[in-house]
């Protein structure tokens, strides 16, 4: 009974202390005013770009799932959590990159967002920000990237040896993101133990499930390119790794002979936006014996450690877009998004079991998580500078200031300096005219005779 039970309860032990990566970090929402009449809280001031462009890319190194699809999404409309995919009961990613441009953010900070963060998490879908995380933002402009290490979690599901993070976020005062570089995240380790410390009862030949040692690069990168037949630009999203070698339990190594790379380019046209993606070549090999070849040709192998109950699964690709016109802010245009993943390991995979309601396996890791997606208006976009109204005309005399408005009462302090002088001045009247008043009714003394002596 013991054996029986020590899989699924290890697998709840460590979602209980795990935690979704590549999450992308929310932009401040715009507050909209109580009475729809209201001007708006602020208005721009000076030349203004015309640039309208929405763009993001994000890369995970690892990102282990507990529970794949074990539980439903959850939603504010009712009846919609059935129609979408279900989520993981935990994720945890290691070494994520994201860079994010947004020209229609609310706050100048949002425009561009750069960040690299050791790790992230969730629980059913939900996610904190998580903390020793490098960031660099724009509005104002950051001439020099933002370098550093970061720190390394110690968590059960993976353990790093040495995680280096860079980011740089630009922008420009006349023409906003029609700048190179504009944003672009970078996460960089030595090595990397995936499932480290999983318990005795689970019956792999070591103790780590996954193993990288030499160097592991996720790189996210958001920039504007040249539209062919315009002078506007069209938005690209990229994501691209880096990686020599990994090795699983059983004595089951892959070479990466050629990396990934998914690419999103938005023009604004349905006809001309695309997604771009490079499949990862990977050789299998067991023990020194080549096992076969992934590729999008043959994207999954399963390879078995203990007879056929304990079965590694290897995948490769999994892309999947989504693309939609939209209208909006004042423009309309057209996006598109995509994800793909470079390795996807199954630990124990629960297909074969024809049970009903069962996660897709004990626990999914995936190395290389990737997502892009880009927007752009109707014609590409439009890098120029909306210039202000001219108070005079050119060697004319200045035009006479405009007499400021007055300012609206918000509260009750506004009225108490009137008040105060109002009730003076009657005060002052009251005394004025009961002092002129004649008196009635009131005797007089007399004065005392004073005699002489």
């Amino acid at each position: 009974m013991r054996r029986t039970l020590s899989v699924p309860l290890a697998g709840l032990m460590l979602a209980l202390v795990a935690a979704p990566a590549l999450a992308q970090p929310p932009t401040t929402p715009v507050p909209g005013p109580r009475d729809p009449n209201q001007p708006p809280a602020s208005a721009p001031n000076g030349p203004q770009s015309l640039a309208h462009a929405v763009g993001d890319a994000g890369t995970g190194l690892s990102v282990v799932r507990l529970g794949p699809q074990g539980v439903p999404t959850n939603t504010i409309l009712p009846g919609l959590s059935e129609q979408l995919p279900k989520q993981s009961v935990t994720e945890f990613g290691l070494g994520l990159a994201s860079a994010q441009v947004n020209t229609e953010a609310f706050l100048s900070t949002e425009r561009v967002v750069t960040q690299a963060s050791p790790f992230g998490f969730a629980v059913g879908g939900r996610s904190p920000q998580s903390p020793g995380t490098l960031v660099q933002t724009a509005i104002p402009d950051n001439p020099q990237p933002a370098n550093g290490g970061l720190p390394i979690p110690e968590t059960p599901l993976g353990k790093l040896r040495l995680l280096n993070g860079s980011v740089h976020a630009r922008w420009d005062e006349k023409l906003g993101p029609c700048v190179s570089p504009l944003a672009t995240a970078k996460t960089s380790l030595a090595g990397l133990e995936v499932l480290s410390a999983l318990p005795a009862e689970v019956p792999l030949p070591s103790k780590s499930l996954i193993s990288i040692p030499d160097t592991f690069e996720a790189n996210s990168q958001v920039r504007l390119v040249d539209l062919p037949g315009s002078k506007n630009k069209a938005v690209e999203s990229t994501s691209t790794m880096r990686a020599v070698s990994v090795e699983l339990a059983g004595g089951i190594k892959i070479d990466v002979a050629s990396p990934p790379t998914l690419t999103a380019t938005a023009t604004g046209d349905e006809k001309t936006s695309k997604i771009t993606y490079t499949a990862p070549v990977l050789k299998v090999s067991q023990n020194g014996k080549e096992l076969g070849t992934l590729d999008a040709a043959h994207p999954a192998l399963d390879v078995p450690l203990l007879l056929d109950l304990v079965v590694v699964r290897l995948q490769v690709a999994g892309l999947n877009e989504k693309k939609a016109s939209f209208s909006g802010n004042g423009f309309s245009g057209f996006q598109l998004g995509a994800t793909a993943r470079m390795l996807d390991v199954q630990l124990l995979p629960t297909d074969k079991l024809k049970l009903p309601n069962l996660p897709t396996a004990l626990a999914q890791i995936s190395l290389g998580e990737q997502i892009v997606r880009a927007a752009a208006p109707q014609g590409g976009v439009v890098c120029a500078t909306a210039q202000p109204p001219q108070t005079q005309e050119p060697g004319g005399p200045a035009a006479p200031p405009k007499k400021a408005p007055p300012l609206a009462y918000t509260n009750a302090a506004y009225q108490s300096v009137p008040l105060f002088w109002t009730g003076t001045g009657l005060l002052l009247a009251g005394v004025v005219i009961f002092a002129a008043l004649p008196v009635r009714g009131r005797s007089r003394a007399k004065s005392p005779e004073v005699s002489e002596p």
